[in-house]
């Protein structure tokens, strides 16, 4: 039944993506191709019996010389006003020690400065936790978490955002470690973002 539910919350929102299609192939008819140059907001519903969406799209993270593909998951439960953004990451293959941000007792919580294009860059306390990492990530990753102020939520949803480069740095742990950052494009369609951030802006217009 989940594997049913995310497939028909795909099937409602693929058409607003601006994707690239192989036209002319009846082969290929229907089928969306998602590039790095057309990023979009992929929506999941985690769980089957409840109405809470997500929504997330894809970029990259670096590590000292290692660079690997990342997740961005956005996330708004209608019981909370509040939304988190989770950068999710495969630790090992950056080489990085996700260690000291695991669980409520760990030793580092960063900061997570979060930059939008050229915004005043916005720093947060972050809790990392081995996670599913959704409908296309085999195995587990690594998420790291903070709340995100309306605002800003706000602006990502708004047409001016669109385009813009989302910027992500984690403070090191440890004294002479390098940061950690990731890089977004974040999405020119963004209806779908929309719709997963709405019970946590109430009435507010974009």
């Amino acid at each position: 039944m989940q594997a049913l539910t995310f497939a028909l919350v795909t099937a409602l929102f693929i058409p607003q993506f601006n994707a690239y299609v192989w036209a002319g192939d009846a082969l290929t008819a229907g089928t969306y191709i998602i590039t790095p140059a057309a990023p979009v907001w992929l929506l999941e519903q985690p769980y089957a019996n409840s109405p809470m969406l997500t929504a997330r799209t894809f970029g990259g993270s670096a590590y000292g010389d290692y660079h690997v593909k990342a997740s961005l998951e956005i996330s708004c439960s209608p019981q909370s006003p509040t939304a988190s953004v989770a950068l999710q990451i495969t630790p090992a293959s950056l080489g990085f020690d996700a260690a000291p941000f695991e669980g409520p007792d760990a030793s580092a919580n960063g900061p997570l400065r979060i930059t939008t294009a050229t915004r005043t860059a916005i720093d947060h306390p972050v809790n990392g936790v081995w996670t599913y990492g959704g409908a296309f990530q085999i195995g587990t990753v690594f998420a790291l978490s903070t709340a995100v102020a309306p605002d800003e939520l706000a602006y990502w949803a708004s047409d001016a955002s669109r385009g813009q480069t989302l910027k992500l740095s984690i403070a090191p742990a440890n004294e002479g470690d390098k940061p950690l950052t990731a890089t977004f494009l974040l999405p020119a369609n963004n209806n779908g973002l929309k719709r997963v951030i709405q019970p946590c802006l109430g009435h507010a217009s974009f």
